[in-house]
């Protein structure tokens, strides 16, 4: 009793540092690309650390991920004049969802055009079922007009039965950033419910309260799995963020995915319809054991 009153105490020592510093959907994984964003209530692997921090506890794994996003569009206009729009993005994440730990946590660091972020994202399953998490991330702007800032988010996962399961995630809770960079407070609801053994459905409304139109916005997707071990994705989203743009945007997503006993390889293509078209490929590598 003592054992587990003194993990308990620590946790929630942890979780009142961290929300004085947030956490977001700030980079896709190729899976969390092909599904148009979705996954919030049963992100695989490293996604937990991005999407949902409290699910890290029902991982039960140590994981590495290497991921590389390449990006291109129709030239924007600029006061220079026309210009070309493409860039690319790297995402490296590791994490330890095992039980044995006091609790389960990650860290990530992502490289994007307009921004360097490291995320740090930590949970505890309560009950069996149940899980709290946290998540903190430093975000260094490459305009030197926006200074460096940080933010917090709270998430709760349940998995409510074998064929559903739900999280709810508050990200950006204090909205410290400068406004342009639209880092804005989001309520996400994440539900999956699993088709045995035909598909996966997920379906993650959202909704942004500081914006002046369009505050609610969803990401949905399907996953087919194949062999076991095979996994075909799509999916959409609309009034979500796009990370690698930093804007709210509308398009679609389709993949696949490999899992072996030690590893993943997965790949992704996207489609920004709205506001700004981009194509976008996206590549990962996870170990994990």
């Amino acid at each position: 009793m003592r054992r587990v009153i003194t993990q308990l105490s620590t946790f929630t020592m942890f979780i009142i540092y961290y929300c004085t510093v947030s956490f977001a959907s700030d980079f896709h994984s190729p899976r969390t690309e092909a599904l148009g964003g979705a996954g919030h209530a049963s992100p695989l692997l490293s996604d937990a650390l991005y999407l949902n921090p409290s699910f890290t506890s029902f991982t039960q794994t140590h994981a590495f991920s290497l991921n590389y996003l390449l990006f291109s569009g129709p030239p924007i206009t600029t006061a220079n004049g026309p210009t070309d729009y493409y860039g690319n993005n790297l995402n490296m994440s590791v994490i330890d969802g095992t039980s044995e730990s006091l609790f389960q946590a990650g860290v990530g660091y992502t490289r994007r055009d307009d921004a360097t972020l490291i995320h740090v994202g930590a949970s505890k399953s309560i009950i069996q079922r149940f899980g709290v998490g946290i998540g903190a991330k430093f975000v260094f702007p490459k305009n030197s007009v926006y200074t460096r800032f940080t933010d917090a988010n709270l998430s709760f996962t349940a998995l409510v039965s074998s064929w559903f399961q739900s999280s709810i995630i508050v990200d950006n809770l204090f909205e410290s950033a400068n406004p342009a960079l639209n880092f804005k407070r989001e309520f996400i609801l994440g539900t999956k419910f699993n088709v045995n053994p035909f598909f996966l459905l997920y379906l993650d409304p959202h909704f942004t309260p500081t914006l002046s139109q369009d505050k609610f916005g969803y990401q949905a997707g399907v996953e087919l799995p194949f062999f076991k071990d095979f996994f075909v994705r799509l999916g959409l989203f609309k009034n979500s963020m796009v990370p690698f743009q930093a804007i709210r945007g509308n398009g679609f997503g389709f993949g696949g995915g490999w899992i072996a006993p030690k590893l993943s390889l997965d790949y992704a293509f996207s489609h920004v319809l709205s506001p700004q078209a981009a194509t976008v490929h996206n590549f990962g590598f996870t170990v994990y054991f």
